[in-house]
Parts: structure tokens; sequence; C-alpha cells
């Protein structure tokens, strides 16, 4: 099994998860001059991270690849089975970390690193929407996961699973932008999960970074 990466990417994310699981892997660090070869492209149509090669299947998508391995390695207990109520709402979770909550993160950091290339972001996008508003946008879609750890670690079952990790990688960007105050609730949530020696393996970068005052 092979996962290419790069850090501070989304890649992240099925790295920390194959970390938790603990099972083989082999890690290919990419770099820009790897991307724009023809044979990369054939694994990722955009020339991105993370891609996930086992055996004869190829997938992208971080959450996708997230998805697959929880499932792949269900023994890990990483993911509700099919069987267990839980399973919805790790669904939910899972699916609004990427669709939901990841947009104005993403908008935010493309208005504090206005030193993205063009053909990350076109410079139309970025002036569309202000850092105050995305972070208005954020704080509302925050909202729903603030009161699902209310009183609890964890988002489903209070238990541990890849939606955590799905979740908590953007969520990883939201702190590194500092978009998180010391007060949220949401602080002391992903606090928790940078606990984790997975993550701390799997995010070797985060701790030479210094985050951005908002």
């Amino acid at each position: 099994m092979k996962l290419y990466y790069m850090p501070t990417t989304r890649a992240v994310r099925p790295r920390w998860l194959l970390e938790e699981m603990e099972v083989p892997y082999e890690l290919v660090r990419v770099d820009k001059t790897m991307t724009q070869q023809p044979e990369y492209q054939k694994l990722h149509p955009h020339r991105k991270v993370p891609i996930l090669v086992d055996g004869e299947v190829t997938i992208f998508e971080s959450a996708a690849i997230c998805a697959y391995l929880a499932d792949k390695y269900l023994d890990k207990g990483l993911a509700p089975r099919l069987d267990q109520a839980e399973r919805g709402y790790y669904y939910q979770w899972l699916f609004y970390a990427t669709s939901t909550l990841e947009p104005p993160v993403e908008h935010f950091m493309f208005d504090v690193l206005p030193s993205l290339p063009e053909k990350v972001i076109p410079m139309k996008a970025r002036s569309a929407i202000s850092k105050q508003e995305a972070l208005q946008w954020f704080d509302r879609v925050a909202e729903p996961l603030r009161k699902s750890i209310d009183g609890n670690d964890y988002l489903v079952a209070n238990r541990f699973t890849t939606a955590d990790v799905v979740t908590g990688g953007v969520l990883l960007w939201a702190k590194k932008l500092g978009m998180l105050s010391d007060s949220d609730p949401l602080s002391k949530y992903i606090n928790n999960l940078m606990q984790r020696p997975a993550l701390i393996r799997a995010d070797e970068d985060f701790y030479a970074k210094i985050a951005p005052s908002v």
C-alpha cells in the first residue's frame, strides 16, 4: 500500500489514519516536479495529493481514502459497523467536514496566504469573500460540531473514529490559521486530538509552524 503525500495538505488525514491503525504502508513524498510527470496525472487527474494505491485500487480525495481504509480495516474499530445505528452519524460528520466545514477555512486561507499561485485559486475567487465573512461563515457551520461535542470528547458515540480524523484534519487547518479562539469548545476538541501520537507522527511539520493571528 502506497500513500502519496505532501506535508500540511489533506494528505495528512489518511496518513494520520494509517498511523492510528498501525498497518504497514509506504509513504511516497511528492514534490511539484513529480506532479508534472505524465505518469502522475494517471494517478490523479488534477496532479494533487493524497493518492492511495492499494493493489489494483488507486483512489484520491482524502475523505474517500479514509472511508476506504476504515472499512478495509474494520477490525481496527475506527468506523461503526454497518449494522450499528452510529453508522449514520459517522457518515454525517465524515461528509459534513469536507462539504460544509472546510469551504470557509479554504476561503480564509486564500486571504491569509495571498502568495498562493493563480492556478491554485484564481484572484477573482479570492476577492469574493472577505476574511471577516469567512470567519463568520466558519463560526456558523462550526456550531453543529460544538453542540455534538458538548460533554463529549469525540463526535460519534463518544469514541474516536475516522470521522474525528477527517473533521480534525479540517480543524487543524483552522487552528493553524488562527480561526479558533482558546475559548471555543472546538479548541479543546482539537487540542485533545493533537495529543494523539499517531497525529504527531503524521503531521510532523505542524509543530514547527506558527499560526498567524486573526
